[in-house]
Formats: structure tokens, C-alpha cells, sequence
């Protein structure tokens, strides 16, 4: 491997530092050493990512040469002479095919007795009985206009159809082209980093053009209306059942037809051998010997290779280039010449002349090539009659360019970096940074399939980087690398960054522009580019091109006289790939045609025509995120970073593919959508997409105009859409849990994790999908096919993925433009429908608008689906209803919506919401369903508490005690100067948040007026209080505990007296009062006040030799008091900021108790997780491309990215630092990682096994700005220069969880969200995501001993961890009953309370209101088994429905240890094997009956799963053998 050149950037940063001069202050000195440790951490940084980029390079690359020179023996993979016999049977082959007549008839599949004597083919299943051609099937799509004209009813003349046939000589030519044929095999990877897919080699299989020769099998105008795609899959079938044949299986293996960069209009052929053996099979079956498979085997080789696939080979076809000079004419004589030598390559590319049996004049770019049915004409004048077809065109220049190409980038590599006569070496900078954007793009979905990058567009992107001199030949390959990600974040592809801001919805309002003018900004601003020919730059590339000096002529010698057209080929292509195409609902848009350009020296094909625009957005946005990656503007402690290593493991290691990406996936099926027959005939079609079918075909319109119109529609409210396609799924095998084995994922073609269409020609593998099982012949008689291949023969759809925006999707008025603007008024009008009505705004205007929150008329959606209540907030504002309106209306058959048949789009995985949400779109919705608004009415009673106890602990003046003497109305000798909120049900994180009591001051909620709840279910709403500074406080430690006894003491004396004195109502129930909090009832709610003083904080601090319990005491003191109010007010912010984060933490909490892991992971380390997911986006980055880092807007997306952060982390190594407001600093950011690492020691064990730090956990938090615990009232600022080191540590997670509690909550978070994930893959049909959310019948067999609970004290089953409750509708015995949600149904039983506990409710009888103010008998009954048996065992419950208790006996408690008389208590004497020391071990049986006796009146059954007893001598000598 060449050795990597120096590194300018880390030049320039030493030479920096060598020239820094020696600081003359102490704030210069400081700025200084921050400048120089900054350039160190970026040289460290830079040198850390090219050492490991070279150690990922030594384990992708992969060498197959095409001529097996002995100098690449050495290098090469051991099995790449099987390739080359593979590839020399296959020539062999196809060498040998007959001369044929083809006709349409070798595609048959089904025919009838009407359609002229087609026969089913051998082991054909017949798919269609009856006569006509409708049931007629074909293996590819046919659609020319010759085929057309053939089928029966296909002409308009009387007399009978003559077949269409057509001669085919039997003469292909074979050439390797793509990364098989590049020097070097330029971007060939091994299975390993080409996503668990084994490398497919490409080899071009080419046919002679032109008129006049007898061996031509494209001629004439063959270039116009499909005829050439038609003949080329014709011959495509015919040379697969050639393969396919028996007497070949055994050498070709088994064959597939296949689409050519996911264009369903080109068909290839990808074969599959059977078996792959090396010569060592000669030597006998004796020599054969067992060994371990290696992962080395696909780089390497091995002795082994039998039955082992290693390869793909695609057949792509083509037409060879017309060859114009004698030095090219001998270059590729024949099939064996073009394998000689790697690097033989001419300079045909070099001439910049192109010569083929096409006139050149036919491939500009607005040509229309592709007109239908009508009757052509000679003249050209007839395409001013027609749209352009660029795309058409240019997909028949790729048939043309497709040696070209190969030579063209392999040509670079050999003229740069070799010379005309060096020797190629394996591998140089070119190789290595192409190898890396490959795998970057792979890791992100962006490589391999339907609109995406193909190795080969990376590779000439590069090509041109390196021909105009922007990446240098001494740059290493991680400049390189960063360059090219520069240049393709950079440059505006669309033209779209700025000329799209004046045509960009805000607020509602749609601005006044035309489609002509905001087309005009768009072509002006648009960057197209020009391989440079060798020897010459781009402008004189583009001078010089006798295509461009073609069209000029043409232009000139033209009669049109439109100002409108372009004076340059340039320019043609930028009019041509270039739409109005904008977020605005106002600007007409009828074409989906817009790409990138990058041409080649002969400017007649663009190598980034099939790229879409939501693609070029896209990875545009992972460009810009791979920058900041590299040059380290991503903040450490990030999710996912480890350390100075983080920038190669998301740039190469992390997966970011389509089902991470998105808020929402939406499924659209197919069948719906209209049968559109291209404008052939000139017929008008009313509709707002579908006019470029003749340009870009059926299938690839539908998939480009879904997005285009999603995208106008929805404006501002969404900042990315893209749909599913071919090699944007999940690496693994789609549909299959992670735990599955992944060995062979890939190796068959059935089964390649791309989705790829693979259609079996015979014999091989399984039949083909549901939706390819034929092309109908009528191209109006099929519905689109999306671009992957459907799983489990579901109906086809399309899955589109939306990123929200949280704060523009909420928007509820779409204004259309003004009167005035008749062209935007009709387009607006048209995308809307009748929704769109005339409305008169504050501002006087009188426009047309959409508003969204009104009752939805007759006409426009029917919403089928539940809605809940806080939409707005989880499901990412009204993006979903713009979506059904918008499907509904402009790609659903208009027949279907008018019988109500139509079928309803919404979003996957959406019901999930309804176990922390209520439904709001029933007729009365019940008082329980909105969540939030439960959360808001406890703020509200808090804020009107808080008020209550401020104002009356004011002292007044009160004569009755003397004169001029002061008390408070509650009698306090302080004043209260602060109540702060510590419950999680202010700060929006209560899973089911409280509900007025009538019994404690609420009002009655009318669920049932018999009966009322003598309990409140959960615990009380924890708030303090803290009182003004003052020198009254005791100076003792045990009088400091007795005062704030006396002062909650007082205070509730205080409202007893005002209650009797004011009739306060609000206040009701019991007053409890213990030495360390306050029960009271007010507004309904149970609320607990605990004292905060400030001084006790002082005293502590200040004793000089503190004991153990004395730190404790403080400690505790500063997690309760200050940290604690720190925490909420950060979660609270977070919450606030973020709508959807509160309903995520609650689902998340709603997880864990599932998984019965409650109390074992703190509540407050879920809220922290949460927050770091919402604020983890890059603050401070100010780019015009979307951020690929924002946070999600669904309860979907950021409960994936909980299970993702909670899974992938690596808690071992690395701590997570949640800072939303940025309060670390760089300085302590450097102290977190330092102290982490010398806590977890050497061995990686120690310490908090859950690492969380948030602004708060550092020692000396209680001295921050406005504490009073220095000095009375007086405040100490904080130390932000770094000169104080503080110390920090976890504050939630210092003791909980433990290890083996993280460990199995990290494996159910990975199998919850593959879980997850295959029913969005699959299609979450029912609620089988709620599996989710529960134990399954094997994992509770993993348990050592089960403690079933009596069912009177387990208040609702609703949120059973076995049994969950997911069902969302209306009752089934009661169909007149209201939809509820699972939350609203466990909500209403925990509002009712104990059965047990239940009072009677009389018309005209007080109850007493001896209302206990907390009620969890099963979780005081779990902390008695922790404290006692907590060293023996490790005890689950799930908090919300603790029906079952389960134990796992801790392994180190079952190891015989020696006798003491002190430590005696449960156990026994070993009876066998005694050793040293070794004498007894815990008796389990003694335990289990302990524990059994704890829990006698809770418990109402004890199974034991597994005892731990030892085995006797007899057991164990069985064991051993």
C-alpha cells in the first residue's frame, strides 16, 4: 500500500505553534495556551483518524485483476482465478449463441388463445386465465410503440398486426467495466465493508449500432420511443434462458434478471454460481480436513472455499461506441484483447469527439425522444410539439458510455498518479479515498440501488476533483476525503439555496413569485459541471467540445425564434434537469425532472441524471455533518463519541440508514393510485404531477412526483423527505431480529438486504415477489412498482420518510397568494382542492387559505384513524393530515374516494402514543384523555399554592400580640421566600399524572358519582420550601433537624387555623406531619413539602473533621435540595422547548417498569437520556443545509433514540454528558473524561456503572450564584476561568443501576428496537409493536423464582408486563361506547383506587376523608426484600402493575465460602467437595421461605424456577461426564 504524504493542514498547525511568541500577561499567556492546545487536539485528532482509516483500507480492500498478471499474485485475493474462470466460461458461452429472429414472444410469460399462439413456458405457472391481451404477461416491461402496434387492437387500421421481430446476429462483445475493470479494481470492497453483500463485478455485454451492417442490432431511429429499451431487455430474457439452460447450470450457476440502477426500464442479468472450488479439489477427498471459518476468508482466501459464494457478476447492456480513428479502431479487438492488460486503455475519452449510430443532434438535452404513438416526422421541427425527454436521452447515452466510462476513470488514475509508462501499483490515494466515501456512503444508505450513488458516479465525481486540480496528487486520503465532502456540501446542485428563500413558506404566507422567475433564479444559481478532457481545464473542455460547438450551430440554423431558448449546450442542460420545484404550494409544478449535472469532455451524458433531489438534500446534509465530524465542531461526549476515536466511528462505523433517519414513514399503497397512460396523443390530463411519464417512466414519475408534491404542500413543517429505495435499508437481512445470524445475509440473490428486484429466469431459487410477477402489456393496465423489492408478498407501497420540523408543523393556516397572482391562485387552488377557500384576515387580505384546525368538510378527508390529544405535540403537529389530504387527493383513483373505498395513509407505529395519551376524536372525550392537560392543572394548583404559602407567611402587624408586633397568618416565624417544585408531574414526566380527589379538595370528575377512592394511587407531589436568611437558625445539627420538624409542625397548625378562620375548600383531607415532610391535601392533590435550610448545608460545610455519616448527611442534602432543584428546572426546560420530549421520557419510563426494571434505573437518569437526545443537535451551527442532527419531532423517532442511545453507548468507556445549555465547559469537559477514566481503573470495572453528568454534578454545586449558604443572603459567583478544579461525579446514577441491570437493560433495549423496527419495515399491522412493552413467556423463565402478588393489591393489569393492554377503539361489548386509549383506561382504575379502598359516596352524607395520601403496598414491600435480601438476590417488579416479583440469585452469593459464627444467618453446610475454606454456601430453600414470609400477606404464590443448590457427588461426577 503507497505510504500517505504529509498532511498540509497539520503542517500549517505546527508551523502556527513553532511562530506563537512567549506572552507577556496573564490573560495573553491563558489565550495562548487555549490557541496551542487547540492546534495540538486537532493535530492529535487528524494523525488518531489517518491512522485508522489506513487500518480500515488494509481490511476493505480487495484486488480481483481481470488478466491475472503474475505481478498481482502477490496482492490479489487467493479465489480471483476462480473469477477468471468464472468470467472465461461465461465469454465461452455467450460466444457461442446462435443467430436468431427475437420477437416480443421471448418475454411471454402468460398468453391467451386470443393473443396469436404464445405457449406457457416450462415451469411458468400460468397467472391470468381468460382470452385477451389484458391477461397477457411479460418477464420485463415492454412499451414502444412497435410492441404497442402489434398487440391485438393496437393499430387503428382494419387489417391484421404483423408481429414485430427483429434479427439478432448472435455477436456480443464482453467487457469489464466498473470497479472490476478500474486499475487497482478502483472501489472494490470485500463483503465485510460492502454491507454483509458479497462484491458484484460488472462486465458490459455489448451490441453493434448503425445502418448498413449485417451484424447491427440497433439501427435507424431505434432511439426513439422505448424501441431501443425494448429490443435490449428482449435480448436480456433471450440470453438468460441461454445461461439458465441445464447444460450450462453447472458452470453459469443460477440466473435473475435484475434492473440497472434501479431503472425498471433497463433489465441486466445477475448471476449467481453455484459453487466456488480451488484446485485443491483435484487433489482428492482425503485431503480434505475440518477448520474454523474465518472472517478472513473473503479478503484472503482460504484452503477452503468450497460451497462458499464469493461474488456476483451482473451483465450490463450496451451499444459499442463507433470507433473514429485508427488508433482506437485496435483498441478492444476482440473479447479476449480487452482483458490483456489492466490499464490498456486508449484516450478515446481524450478527443472529446463522440460517434455513435444515434445522431448526435438527438442527445441534446431538450430533445424529445420519447413522444408516444404519434406519427413521427424527419424533421426536428416536431419536438417543439413535445416536452423534452433529457432523462430518456440520457439513459440512452449510459448504454453508450458504459466502456467509456471505465476508461475514462481508470485513465485518470493512470495519468496522475503512474505516467504514461510506470507499472500500476495495487493501490494509491485515488483508491483509498474512494474506498472511504464508499463506505461513509454505504453506512448512511446513500450507495448501491434506486436513487443513490454508485461507485462509479463517487469515482467520477473524484475524476473531476482531480482533473481541476481540487484535490492535489500529494494529498493523503483523508484530505481527500474532507475535500470531497466540501465540494458536494458546498456547491448549490439544485440552485435552490438561495433562490428558493423568497419561494419558501413561513408563517402561512405564500409569497408573490412566478414559476418563470423563481425558474430563472434557480438556472442562474444552479452549478453544473465538465470532466476536464486530458490536457486541458474545464472552460476549454467546454470551448472545445464539438457537441457543444454542435448545438451552437444547430441553435443558429434553427427557425424557433424563442428568446427562451438556451444559447449553450451548458445551459440547455441546466434548463433541462431544472424544474420550479420549490417548498411553495403557490408555484406551478407539473415535472419532476430536476438533477444534479456533471458531464463528461464529450458533454453528452450527465452522470448525476438519476440522482433526486430529496437525495442531493439529503447527502448534502450528511456532507455538512461529516465536516464538522472531521475539523471536531462536534462537541465531545456526544452520543455515540469516544473521545479524540469519535470522528472515525460516525464517519465509517455508525449505521444512520433510512429507518433511523426520519420523525415519521408513512406507507402509500399503490393499487390506489391512477392507472396514468403516458401523454401519447396529446391528451390533457387535469392533474398536478405525471407529465414527465414519457421522461422519466411510470414507476420513477409516481416515486419523484409523491415527493415533490409531499414537499410543496408541507412547506416549512418538514425539513427533509425521502423515499424508501433500494440499498437504503438495513444492512442486516430486512425483517429478521438482530440476534439472527447475519453469515449469510447477502450471499444469495433472493435474499440481498437491498431489496432488490431479482426476478429467477428457471431454476433459480425461490419465485418471484407478488409485484413482479409480470408486466401487463397495456402500459395502462398496471400499478406503479415502488423501488424495492416488497418483504413477505405484501402489497406494494411506498414508504416515504418525513423529518419534522416541531415548531413550523404545528402552523394551522396555509394562505395562498393574492387575488392579483391569478397563476399562483389557480396553482394553489389545485394542490389544495376544495379546501382551499376564499378567507378574510385581520391584515384586510382576502385570499384563499387551508385552516386546519376547523371540523373537516364532507369533501375532504375522512379522518379514520384515532386522534389524540396531544397531536399537535407527539405526532408532529398536523403533518399527518396534510399527508392524507394530499395522497388522498392527488394519488388515489378519484372512483375509490367517491365509493369510500379508498385507503387510509397514517403514520407507523403512531398508536404507540396511546399508552401516555388519551383519544380526543371522540364525540366526549373523557376528562383523563389529554395527559398534558393533566400535567397543566397540577401546575396550576402548584403555582396557586406556591402563591398561598408566600403571601401568608408575610408577618403583618398583629395588635393582639402588642403593640407593633408581627406575625405571618400561618403563624411561621420566617417568611417563605421560595417554593420550588421537585415532582416529575411538574415537569411533565409523570406517566400517569395525578387527578383531582374529591376527598382532598378537587372537584368530581364524573366518572362514577357511587363510589371514590380511599386512597391516592402513587406517591404525593414532592415540593420544598425554603425561608428567608436569618441568624434564628440553631447551630446544632440535631436542633436544626427539630426546627424544620417545628416549622412544618407550625405550618400545619397554620392552615388548620385559616381553614376554620376562611373556609378555605381548597384544602381538604388529612395533615400528616413527620420529622422530615408535610402531607396536605389542596386543589385535589396530595402534595409532600419537605424544608430546604441552606444554613444546615453552611454548618455541615464547615466542620473541619466531618465523620462519615456527617458527609453522608450532606451529600444527601445536595442531591435533594439543590441538585434535585437544578434537575427539574433543566428537565422542565427541556420539556418545554421540545413538545414531543416529555411524552418520550414518560414512554420510556413506561419501558423500563414494562421490562420490570422499575426503581432499578432512576427516573431521573430516563429524563437525562431523553434530554440528551432532544439537545444533542449542533448548537452554534449555522449552515443553509439542513441539519442531519436535529432533534426528533415524534414520540416515535425519540423513543427509537432512547433505545438506540441506551443500547449503543458505551457505558464502559465512555460517560454521557447531558449539557442542554452548554454550562460545561471545554475545560471541564477535559476533568469529566480524566476523573471518569481514573475512577473506572485499567480493568474498566469500576465506578457507576451508568456514567450521566449533567451541569449540576460537581462538588461545591450549593455555592452557585443566588444560594444562600454562604453568608446571609449573599451570593458567590461561580468560577468560570478553570482555575479551581471541580470534581464531578453522577449525582442519579452513583449507586443505581448496577451492572448486571444495565446489561440486561441494554440487550432489551437492542431487541425492542429491532423489534420496532421490523414492524416498520414489515408494516406495523395491529399492535404488534406492543411485544415491545412486555415480557415474553422464555424470558420469564430466566428468573430463578417468580412471587405472584394477590390481585387485591394490583389496582389495574393494564400495564402488565405479560398482558399488556395496547387495544385502542371502542369497547367490544359496547359498540356505543367512547374510543379510549390503554392510558386512559389505566389512568381511570388508578383514579378509582383499591377495590378494597373504595367508600361509598351518599347524597347526603360527609364522608370521613381519612384519605391515605400515598398508596404502593408492593413497592414497600420490594424495598424491604432489597435491604434484607438484596446481597443474596436481585429483585424486578414493574411499578405500574406489580403483579409479579421476580428474583435472580446474585452468583456471588452462591459460592461456598468458610464458616463464621457472625455471618451464619442463611446458610448450610456443603455436603460434597469440601475445600479450604469452602465449608458452607447460602441455602436458597431457607431464603425462599423467608422471603415468602416478608411478603405472607401480599403474596399469593411462589414458583421456583431455578433453586442454585449444589450438585451432590453422585450429580456432579454425571456432570463431568
Amino acid at each position: 500500500m503507497a505510504a500517505f504524504p504529509s498532511n498540509e493542514e497539520d503542517a500549517n498547525l505546527m508551523m502556527a505553534a513553532s511562530q506563537a511568541h512567549i506572552p507577556t500577561d496573564k490573560a495573553t499567556s491563558k489565550s495562548a495556551d487555549s490557541t496551542s492546545n487547540s492546534n495540538t487536539d486537532a493535530l492529535a485528532r487528524s494523525n488518531l483518524l489517518r491512522l485508522e482509516t489506513t487500518e480500515l483500507i488494509k481490511e476493505a480492500t480487495l484486488h480481483l485483476h481481470p488478466n491475472g498478471n503474475d505481478s498481482s499474485i502477490h496482492y490479489e485475493a487467493k479465489w480471483a482465478p476462480s473469477v477468471r474462470g468464472y468470467v472465461s466460461n461465461l465469454s465461452s458461452v455467450l460466444g457461442a449463441l446462435d443467430k436468431c429472429t427475437l420477437s416480443p414472444d421471448v418475454c411471454l410469460i402468460s398468453s391467451s388463445s386470443a393473443s396469436g399462439g404464445g405457449v406457457k413456458e416450462k415451469g411458468m405457472e400460468q397467472l391470468n386465465g381468460g382470452g385477451g391481451v389484458e391477461s397477457t404477461k411479460y418477464r420485463v416491461p415492454l412499451q414502444s410503440d412497435k410492441f404497442l402496434k402489434s398487440l391485438p387492437g393496437g393499430s387503428t387500421t382494419t387489417t391484421a398486426t404483423a408481429p414485430w421481430t427483429f434479427p439478432f446476429s448472435g455477436k456480443v462483445k464482453i467487457v469489464p467495466i466498473g470497479s472490476y475493470a478500474h486499475i487497482g479494481n478502483a472501489g472494490l470492497t470485500n463483503r465485510h465493508a460492502n454491507g454483509n453483500v458479497v462484491p458484484t463485478l460488472d462486465l458490459a455485454v455489448l451490441v453493434k449500432g448503425g445502418d448498413g451492417d449485417d451484424d447491427a442490432f440497433v439501427s435507424g431511429k431505434d432511439y426513439l420511443n422505448h424501441r431501443y429499451t425494448d429490443k435490449q431487455n428482449i435480448l436480456a430474457v433471450h440470453i438468460a434462458k441461454q445461461l439458465s439452460h441445464k447444460k450450462h447450470r453447472s458452470q453459469i450457476g443460477s440466473v435473475h434478471l435484475t434492473r440497472v440502477f434501479g431503472d425498471s426500464r433497463k433489465v441486466a442479468l445477475l448471476l449467481t454460481p453455484s459453487t466456488i472450488e480451488n484446485d485443491d479439489k483435484k487433489k482428492g477427498k482425503d485431503k480434505k480436513k475440518k477448520r474454523k471459518r474465518s472472517d478472513t476468508d473473503d479478503t484472503d482466501g482460504g484452503k477452503k472455499t468450497k460451497n462458499k459464494l464469493r461474488f456476483h457478476v451482473r451483465l450490463i447492456f450496451g451499444v459499442e461506441q463507433e470507433q473514429q480513428s485508427q488508433d482506437n479502431s485496435n483498441h478492444h479487438q476482440n473479447d479476449d484483447d480487452s482483458m490483456d492488460t489492466e490499464g490498456s486503455y486508449g484516450n478515446f475519452n481524450d478527443t472529446q469527439s463522440f460517434q455513435s449510430w444515434i445522431p448526435i443532434s438527438r442527445l441534446f438535452p431538450n430533445r424529445s425522444n420519447n413522444r408516444g404513438a404519434v406519427k413521427l416526422s424527419s424533421t426536428e421541427s416536431t419536438d417543439v410539439q413535445h416536452r423534452p425527454t433529457p432523462h430518456y436521452n440520457n439513459a440512452l447515452s449510459e448504454s453508450l458510455h458504459l466502456e467509456s466510462t471505465t476508461n475514462l476513470i481508470s485513465d485518470t488514475i493512470s495519468n496522475i498518479f503512474f505516467g504514461s509508462n510506470a507499472v500500476a501499483t495495487p493501490t494509491t490515494t485515488f483508491h483509498e479515498t474512494l474506498l472511504l466515501i464508499k463506505i461513509w456512503a454505504l453506512q448512511r444508505g446513500l450507495l448501491r440501488g434506486h436513487d443513490s450513488f454508485t461507485t462509479t458516479t463517487i469515482a467520477l465525481i473524484l475524476v473531476y476533483l482531480y482533473r481541476t486540480k481540487t484535490i492535489g496528487k500529494r494529498m493523503g486520503s483523508v484530505q481527500a476525503f474532507t475535500t470531497f465532502m466540501k465540494f458536494w456540501s458546498e456547491a448549490d446542485w439544485l440552485g435552490e439555496d438561495n433562490a428558493t428563500a423568497a419561494a419558501t413558506v413561513s408563517s402561512g404566507s405564500t409569497p408573490s413569485i412566478s414559476a418563470g422567475q423563481l425558474l430563472a433564479r434557480k438556472m442562474k444559481r444552479k452549478s453544473a459541471f465538465v470532466i476536464p478532457a486530458d490536457g486541458k481545464n474545464e472552460s476549454q473542455t467546454v470551448a472545445q467540445c464539438p457537441q457543444a460547438r454542435h448545438y451552437r450551430e444547430d441553435i443558429r440554423g434553427s427557425s424557433n425564434d424563442d428568446e427562451n431558448v438556451p444559447m449553450t449546450l451548458l445551459d440547455c442542460y441546466k434548463q433541462c434537469f431544472t424544474t420550479a420545484s420549490s417548498s411553495s404550494s403557490s408555484i406551478p409544478n407539473d415535472c419532476s425532472s430536476d438533477s444534479p449535472i456533471l458531464l463528461d469532455p464529450t458533454m453528452t451524458i450527465n452522470y448525476l441524471a438519476r440522482l433526486s433531489p430529496s437525495f442531493v438534500r439529503e447527502s448534502r446534509a450528511e456532507a455538512y455533518a461529516a465536516l464538522r465530524c472531521i475539523h471536531g465542531q462536534e462537541r465531545d461526549g456526544g452520543l455515540g463519541s469516544s473521545g479524540s476515536g469519535g470522528a472515525f466511528r460516525k464517519l465509517f462505523l455508525e449505521t444512520n440508514r433510512f429507518w433511523t433517519r426520519y420523525d415519521a414513514y408513512v406507507r402509500i399503497p399503490l393499487s390506489v393510485v391512477p392507472k396514468m397512460v403516458s401523454q401519447r396523443g396529446g391528451k390533457k390530463v387535469d392533474r398536478v404531477w405525471g407529465f414527465d411519464v414519457e421522461d422519466l417512466g411510470y414507476d420513477e414519475s409516481v416515486c419523484r412526483s409523491v415527493v415533490d408534491v409531499l414537499h410543496r404542500a408541507l412547506g416549512d413543517r418538514i425539513t427533509a423527505v425521502r423515499l424508501f429505495t433500494s440499498g437504503n435499508g438495513d444492512i442486516r437481512k430486512d425483517g429478521t431480529s438482530s440476534n439472527q445470524s447475519v453469515e449469510n445475509v447477502g450471499t444469495k440473490a433472493i435474499e440481498d438486504s437491498d431489496q432488490s428486484y431479482n426476478i429467477p429466469v428457471r431454476g433459480s431459487g425461490s419465485p418471484p415477489s407478488t409485484s413482479s410477477c409480470g408486466f401487463m402489456a397495456k402500459p395502462g393496465g398496471r400499478s406503479p412498482e415502488p423501488p424495492v423489492r416488497p418483504l413477505n408478498h405484501d402489497e406494494p407501497c411506498l414508504v416515504v420518510g418525513l423529518r419534522i420540523d416541531p415548531n413550523a408543523s404545528r402552523r394551522v393556516v396555509d394562505r395562498g397568494p393574492p387575488a392579483e397572482d391569478v397563476e399562483g391562485s389557480n396553482a394553489f387552488v389545485a394542490l389544495w382542492g376544495d379546501i382551499a377557500q376564499l378567507r378574510r384576515f385581520q391584515d384586510g387580505a382576502i385570499v384563499r387559505a387551508v385552516v386546519w384546525n376547523l371540523a373537516s368538510p364532507k369533501n375532504s378527508i375522512v379522518v379514520k384513524t384515532p386522534q389524540f390529544s396531544s397531536m399537535d405535540r407527539s405526532m408532529g403537529g398536523i403533518v399527518e393530515k396534510v399527508v392524507q389530504h394530499i395522497v388522498k387527493l392527488h394519488f388515489t383513483e378519484s372512483k375509490l374516494v367517491k365509493k369510500g373505498k379508498a385507503k387510509q395513509v397514517s403514520f407507523e407505529l403512531r398508536n404507540m402514543v396511546g399508552l401516555v395519551d388519551g383519544v380526543s376524536s371522540s364525540s366526549k372525550p373523557s376528562p383523563l384523555s389529554d395527559s398534558f392537560s393533566l400535567h397543566k392543572n397540577v401546575m396550576s394548583a402548584f403555582d396557586s399554592l406556591a402563591e398561598f404559602l408566600r403571601q401568608n407567611s408575610v408577618a403583618v402587624i398583629d395588635n393582639s400580640l402588642g403593640t407593633d408586633k408581627k406575625s405571618s397568618k400561618l403563624g411561621l416565624p420566617l417568611k417563605i421566600d421560595e417554593v420550588e417544585p421537585l415532582s416529575p408531574s411538574l415537569r411533565y414526566s409523570s406517566l400517569f399524572p395525578p387527578v383531582p380527589h374529591p376527598l382532598l379538595g378537587g372537584t368530581d370528575l364524573g366518572t362514577d358519582k357511587r363510589k371514590v377512592s380511599g386512597a391516592v394511587e402513587g406517591s404525593p407531589v414532592l415540593i420544598q420550601i425554603r425561608f428567608e436568611g436569618s441568624s434564628k437558625w440553631p447551630s446544632s445539627l440535631s436542633a436544626m433537624g427539630a426546627a424544620k420538624c417545628a416549622m412544618l409542625i407550625q405550618l400545619a397548625d397554620g392552615i388548620e387555623k385559616l381553614k376554620q378562620n376562611e373556609n378555605l375548600d381548597e384544602f381538604d383531607g388529612p395533615i400528616d406531619v413527620t420529622p422530615t415532610y408535610l402531607d396536605i391535601g389542596y386543589r385535589g392533590y396530595s402534595w409532600r413539602i419537605i424544608v430546604r435550610a441552606d444554613q444546615e448545608l453552611r454548618m455541615l460545610k464547615s466542620l473541619s473533621n466531618p465523620t462519615h455519616e456527617a458527609k453522608s448527611l450532606r451529600l444527601s442534602l445536595i442531591n435533594r435540595h439543590v441538585r434535585g432543584s437544578m434537575h427539574h428546572s433543566l428537565i422542565h426546560a427541556v420539556h418545554t422547548r421540545h413538545p414531543s420530549s416529555s411524552l418520550v421520557s414518560r414512554l420510556a419510563h413506561r419501558w423500563v417498569a414494562a421490562h420490570m426494571l422499575s426503581d432499578m434505573i432512576p427516573q431521573e437518569a430516563i429524563e437525562l437520556i431523553v434530554a440528551k437526545i432532544y439537545t444533542e443537535s449542533q448548537e452554534g451551527a449555522v449552515s443553509k443545509i439542513q441539519s442531519m442532527g436535529m432533534p426528533p419531532s415524534t414520540v416515535a423517532a425519540g423513543f427509537f433514540r432512547f433505545l438506540q442511545v441506551l443500547s449503543t453507548h458505551d457505558w464502559a468507556n465512555e460517560p454521557l454528558i447531558v449539557d442542554p445549555q452548554s454550562h460545561i465547559t471545554a475545560h471541564d469537559r477535559g476533568l469529566i473524561m480524566s476523573q471518569f477514566n481514573n475512577i473506572r481503573g485499567p480493568d474498566v470495572n469500576k465506578g457507576p456503572a451508568m456514567y450521566i453528568i449533567s451541569p449540576a454534578d460537581y462538588d461545591g454545586v450549593e455555592e452557585m450564584t443566588g444560594s444562600k449558604v454562604v453568608g446571609d443572603g449573599s451570593a458567590e459567583l461561580v468560577d468560570t476561568t478553570g482555575s479551581l478544579e471541580r470534581v464531578w461525579s453522577p449525582t442519579y446514577t452513583s449507586k443505581l443501576p448496577e451492572r448486571v441491570v444495565l446489561h440486561r437493560a441494554s440487550a432489551l433495549a437492542k431487541c425492542s428496537l429491532d423489534h420496532l423496527t421490523s414492524c416498520i419495515v414489515n408494516g406495523s399491522s395491529g399492535s404488534s409493536w406492543v411485544a415491545a412493552f412486555q415480557e415474553s413467556a422464555a424470558s420469564l423463565t430466566s428468573y430463578s423464582a417468580l412471587l405472584r402478588v394477590d390481585s387485591p393489591f394490583v389496582t389495574g393489569t393494564g400495564c402488565c408486563s405479560t398482558n399488556a393492554d395496547s387495544f385502542i377503539g371502542a369497547s367490544k361489548q359496547d359498540s356505543n361506547s367512547e374510543v379510549t386509549s390503554p392510558f386512559e383506561r389505566s389512568l381511570l382504575k388508578r383514579y378509582s383506587g383499591p377495590k378494597d379502598l373504595r367508600k361509598k359516596m351518599y347524597k347526603n352524607l360527609v364522608l370521613e376523608k381519612s384519605t391515605l395520601h400515598e398508596w404502593h403496598p408492593v413497592k414497600s414491600l420490594i424495598s424491604r426484600l432489597r435491604s434484607k435480601y438484596g446481597e443474596y438476590a436481585v429483585f424486578f417488579y414493574n411499578e405500574f402493575s406489580p403483579d409479579i416479583i421476580a428474583m435472580i440469585w446474585r452468583p456471588a452469593a452462591l459460592v461456598p465460602k468458610a464458616f463464621s459464627a457472625m455471618m451464619s444467618e442463611y446458610q448450610s453446610p456443603v455436603l460434597k467437595d469440601w475445600r479450604d475454606d469452602s465449608l458452607v454456601i447460602t441455602n436458597t430453600d431457607e431464603l425462599i421461605s423467608e422471603i415468602g414470609c416478608a411478603g405472607r400477606d401480599m403474596l399469593s404464590d411462589i414458583k421456583v424456577l431455578d433453586d442454585k443448590k449444589p450438585p451432590s457427588k453422585n450429580e456432579g461426577k454425571r456432570q463431568k461426564k
